[in-house]
């Protein structure tokens, strides 16, 4: 955990591990599974809307959905590859979008569709205390990972 063999990226936990070890092994591989199975799920409603809007051009559904599945993951793959900073990109949308997607917004619509913000009670402060710690993550988030893509810049330009 301390020491000078530690990794400075933090975020990756899975480069301090020890690699001689059978468990740390599987640790690494589990947690490649994640990203893999959720790019799938996260692909599917671009695909299906490619799809309809490419009907008429492949007339056979099997083979439009296989040919954009594929085009989708190797320009995904391109892209990554291309870009020095992808990585402090997706930093840069996920700090903005997902907490503003999983904190912010559902507690917003929570007081709307319950009317909970027409009176002031527990239920309501609580509400609040989770919005104002939402915008601090996406404020503290979305800096941290401007911060870290001018300085890519700025060490590329040397």
């Amino acid at each position: 955990m301390y020491g000078s063999n530690v990794e400075s990226h933090s975020t990756q936990i899975t480069l301090n591990l020890p690699t001689d070890k059978l468990s740390s092994k599987v640790a690494i591989c589990t947690t490649l599974v994640n990203p893999i199975a959720k790019f799938a799920l996260m692909v599917t409603p671009i695909i299906d809307a490619m799809k309809s809007r490419f009907s008429r051009i492949l007339p056979n559904k099997k083979a439009a959905r296989l040919i954009l599945s594929t085009v989708l993951v190797a320009s995904n793959v391109i892209v990554a590859l291309l870009l020095p900073f992808f990585g402090d990109l997706m930093s840069l949308v996920g700090a903005f979008l997902s907490a503003t997607a999983s904190v912010i917004l559902p507690c917003l619509c929570y007081l709307k569709i319950s009317g909970k913000y027409q009176r002031l009670g527990f239920e309501m402060v609580v509400l609040i205390g989770i919005i104002l710690i939402g915008i601090v993550l996406v404020i503290t988030g979305t800096y941290q990972a401007v911060k870290d893509i001018f300085d890519r810049f700025e060490k590329i330009k040397k």
